[in-house]
């Protein structure tokens, strides 16, 4: 199980378990209460460790 944050709009972002990735890159989340889709936040690479 993977935990993704995706954006839900302007300014809101959920955090949840990966359900499924539509074809135009956005992804489906679970959440406590349903599910969600939106973009998902980009990751930061640790670099110089």
């Amino acid at each position: 199980m993977t935990i993704i944050t995706i954006h839900t709009g302007g300014r809101s972002s959920a955090q949840g378990p990966a359900l499924t990735t539509t074809l135009d890159g956005r992804v489906t989340i679970q959440t406590g209460r349903g599910t969600l889709t939106g973009w998902p936040v980009g990751r930061l690479t640790p670099t110089g460790i």
